[in-house]
C-alpha cells in the first residue's frame, strides 16, 4: 500500500491523520481528567486532637493535564495541517516547474 507513495498521496492522508490526532488527544486528555481528578479522604489519628478526616483535592492538577494535552494534540494536529499545505504547495511548484514555459 506504501510502497508507491507520491508526495499527492502523502498529502491526501494527511487531513485524516490530523483528524485522528487531534480527537484522539482529545480523548485522552478528557481520559487523564477523570481519572486524576477526585478527591481522596483518609481518617487520621491525631494524639492530642484525636480522629480527623484529611482530605486531598486533586481537580486542580486534573484541569492542567487536561489543558497540557488537549492542547499538545491541538498543535500536533495543526502541525500536520500546515505540512499538508506546505507539500501540497511544493508539489504545484514541482508540477509547474516540469510543464516548463512554452
Amino acid at each position: 500500500m506504501f510502497t508507491n507513495m507520491n508526495t499527492r498521496t502523502f498529502v491526501q492522508w494527511l487531513a485524516p491523520i490530523a483528524a485522528i490526532v487531534f480527537v484522539a488527544g482529545w480523548i485522552l486528555a478528557i481520559v487523564a481528567f477523570i481519572a486524576v481528578g477526585d478527591e481522596t479522604c483518609t481518617t487520621t489519628t491525631i494524639p492530642l486532637a484525636g480522629a480527623i478526616e484529611t482530605c486531598t483535592d486533586t481537580a486542580a492538577v486534573s484541569v492542567i493535564l487536561l489543558m497540557v494535552v488537549g492542547f499538545g494534540a491541538t498543535l500536533g494536529a495543526l502541525f500536520l495541517l500546515g505540512l499538508r499545505h506546505v507539500l501540497a504547495t511544493m508539489e504545484a511548484i514541482e508540477e509547474n516547474t516540469r510543464r516548463g514555459s512554452g
